[in-house]
């Protein structure tokens, strides 16, 4: 199991904010050389940081694992025949309580790329 390196960089205590960088043992780069993300503590019932970190994990592993696939993809694809491919698929739907809110479901996110 890969670890992940979490690195609080700022904190805006007025905006209950916090700037936090990334990075896996398997990262190109070094964490400090990736963007921060900021995260609205106030989308999470935390009351530490241990809280705060427990409660992020789960996302920054999702973004740190997508972020790492596609530094180190696995394998190379091969694109050559993709030229000119043409499909037809059914629209993806939403499920339906994402309707009922103001914005749907795969959009909602509580933090803001800096």
């Amino acid at each position: 199991m890969s670890k992940i390196n979490i690195k609080i960089v700022e904190v805006d205590q007025e905006n209950h904010t916090v700037l936090v960088k990334y990075a896996s043992e398997t990262s190109a780069k070094n964490i400090d050389e990736y963007p921060a993300v900021a995260f609205q503590v106030t989308n999470y019932n935390v009351s530490s940081i241990e809280q705060f970190i427990e409660a992020i994990r789960p996302q920054v592993s999702l973004y740190v694992w997508q972020r790492d696939q596609a530094e180190n993809p696995p394998t190379p694809v091969d694109l050559s025949g993709w030229h000119g491919h043409d499909v037809e698929v059914e629209a993806y739907t939403l499920a339906e309580a994402s309707l009922d809110s103001q914005q749907p479901a795969v959009q909602q996110n509580p933090e803001v790329t800096v």
